[in-house]
């Protein structure tokens, strides 16, 4: 649910601005919005400073992965973190370039592998003086042959599916139609002795970083202490001024949260102002939601959105519809399984609310695959005497036609949850003639439910379902609009009405990708079946068995894939558009970022002294 916010208004002497930030840090509920805008650099510093600080963590991370312990240790002892940071980016760049060097006096190497290691520039250069002109070619096998007798060539070994062709020529401008070869601008020996100190410089490079990989702990508090920093810079610069004596801020805070925040400014002697915000578009959001709903986040993070203020908060219904709708476009329960056990193998790396989601949809896909009998698109699995007997005929992926039970299935889960949508809204407006449109449309959903059967499915259409047109038609037209002009506020709704009811019709229909996706994630897993083992594995020796289990696992490694992709597509529109669109939510909100001190101005040296002594 979406928390109830106040706003509030801080006022505090200029002597003492410092101190009241710091304080505020530390209580972590003040979302605080920009007053003046900072002008004076020190925010962009600060920001600066702490993408470096970033980036050195980058670099060490990657380093502390493949840490050599063989190595005679790089003997650095940076003064302040700030030192150590920029000498690690300047190491970085120095291996940067030097590998950007090497592979250069590689690739310059490989010119002589192929031409000979006695080809010399300044040899082609004097026989160019000499009115001999020498270029070279590397040419397919059928050019090199389709050239002969037109030019003198003389061509070298075959090397890597090409021939080393030399055309010789009097005439400086006669030149085959392909590209020449560019000569190398050292000679051997000398790209054979700077690849040597090119290598060990980048290798004494490596030993550095790989040594200040200890650091790295160090680093992380000394980059919280600098987005403290940050945080705090911002809010002082952000601040109203008043004659240069008082200092004052806005923020929002959560209504839970207002006993503390008055309990601080009292203690602190804040001058303070607390309101409903006037303006609920400016309103940062606070969703708090039970652990059971709030499995649902990493998707929400995921997609990047926040509903407004004044909207609902969507994560339950999006819970339980995307649990659905993954289990239908999934649809696979050997599938399901795979993920159960990828995530049960990777709990470790994964966040609680990320392993009970996925725990979540792995369940729920095993329970719809083992109604439908589909194991890994086998139908020899399925048909086993056991799994056989739990499989429900309408819903089935092999062996009966339920094409038209499946698209009924589809479009009556789109006017549950297109209803649901619009009874949400009649909660809304409970208290306005607007919950009646709402019932309108309710009514109107179904009755575009009975048309979209009738035109699909060609199921005809109850002697009532008229009438189902006519009350919402009447329950829209009336009351969708609150005004002082009846007239004019019907006029309004009967004029959107058509066009709502396409959009309204479009949204049905879309649901029928439940069952079609479906459907298609079931038929390639049993197309790569019959490709791979159209006999199935009789008579197959280990050779070829191995072979197709490798198969196998790359085709539904794929299938899989494709399955994903069509949640994230089909599912999560399903939710954002259809369902938000009828629910009318437009995702318009900023989340709630409390001002909160994230580190303690020491922990840095803290963490300094500790890397020291591990030494």
């Amino acid at each position: 649910m979406i928390v109830r916010m106040k706003e509030i208004l801080l006022f505090t002497t200029a002597r003492a601005v410092d101190d009241t930030i710091m304080k505020l840090g530390r209580l972590g509920v003040v979302d605080i919005k920009e007053i003046d805008r900072p002008g004076n650099g020190t925010v962009e510093r600060r920001l600066q400073a702490v993408h470096q600080t970033e980036r050195a963590l980058s670099v060490l991370r990657d380093y502390s992965k493949k840490k050599n312990k063989g190595h005679d240790r790089t003997k650095y002892a940076a003064k302040d973190p700030k030192q150590l940071v920029d000498r690690i980016l300047q190491t970085e760049e120095i291996r940067r370039k030097g590998q950007e060097r090497l592979d250069d006096l590689n690739q310059q190497l490989h010119w002589y592998g192929i031409w000979g290691e006695k080809t010399n520039r300044k040899d082609i250069s004097y026989l160019e003086e000499k009115g001999l002109h020498l270029k070279l070619y590397l040419l397919d096998k059928s050019v090199a042959s389709s050239l002969e007798g037109k030019h003198t060539l003389v061509k070298l070994p075959e090397r890597d599916g090409k021939v080393p062709t030399v055309l010789i020529a009097r005439n400086g401008s006669e030149k085959l139609h392909h590209k020449e070869g560019p000569l190398p601008k050292l000679p051997f020996e000398d790209i054979k002795q700077q690849i040597e100190r090119k290598e060990r410089q980048l290798a004494e490079v490596e030993h550095f970083l790989e040594d200040q990989t200890e650091n790295i702990k160090w680093l992380e508090a000394y980059q919280l202490l600098l987005k403290n920093r940050l945080g705090t810079q911002q809010a002082l610069e952000g601040m109203g001024d008043i004659e240069g004596r008082l200092k004052y801020l806005k923020g929002y805070i959560p209504r839970n949260t207002v006993d503390d925040f008055v309990a601080a400014a009292k203690k602190n002697h804040w001058g303070y102002h607390i309101a409903e915000p006037e303006k609920p578009e400016e309103v940062p959001v606070y969703i708090k939601n039970p652990k059971w709903i709030g499995i649902i986040n990493p998707v929400m993070k995921f997609i990047d959105i926040v509903p407004g203020y004044k909207e609902v908060d969507v994560s339950i219904y999006f819970l339980v519809a995307f649990a659905l709708f993954f289990t239908m476009l999934v649809g696979d329960a050997g599938y399901g399984l795979v993920f159960l056990l990828i995530t049960f193998l990777l709990r470790k790396k994964m966040t609680g609310q990320m392993q009970v989601l996925i725990y979540v949809l792995s369940g729920a896909t095993i329970i719809w695959g083992v109604l439908s009998g589909t194991y890994f698109g086998s139908e020899q699995i399925a048909a086993l005497p056991l799994l056989k007997n739990l499989i429900i005929p309408e819903i089935a992926s092999f062996g009966v036609d339920n094409i038209s039970f499946m698209m009924h299935l589809s479009f009556l889960i789109g006017a549950i949850h297109l209803t649901i949508a619009h009874g949400i809204r009649v909660a809304q407006f409970i208290n306005s003639i607007k919950a009646l449109s709402e019932v309108g449309w309710i009514v109107l959903v179904w009755g575009l439910f009975l048309i979209t059967e009738q035109l699909v499915l060609g199921k005809p259409m109850p002697e009532w379902g008229p009438w189902l047109f006519v009350g919402g038609t009447a329950l829209v037209a009336l009351f969708s609009v609150e005004s002082k002009n009846f007239f004019k506020s019907m006029g309004i709704s009967l004029a959107n009405l058509p066009l709502s009811l396409i959009s309204g019709f479009s949204d049905i229909v879309s649901y029928v990708r439940l069952f079609a996706v479906g459907m298609a994630t079931a038929a390639v897993a049993a197309s790569f079946n019959n490709m791979i083992l159209p006999e199935g594995t009789t008579g197959m020796g280990i050779i070829n068995l191995l072979m197709a289990a490798i198969a196998l696992l790359l085709g539904h490694g794929l299938n899989i894939a494709l399955a994903l992709m069509a949640v994230m597509v089909h599912g999560i529109r399903l939710n954002m558009l259809e369902f938000a669109g009828h629910l009318g939510v437009q995702f318009s909100g900023e989340a709630y970022k409390p001002f909160t001190l994230i580190s303690q101005e020491n922990e840095y040296e803290n963490k300094r002294k500790s890397s020291i002594s591990t030494r």
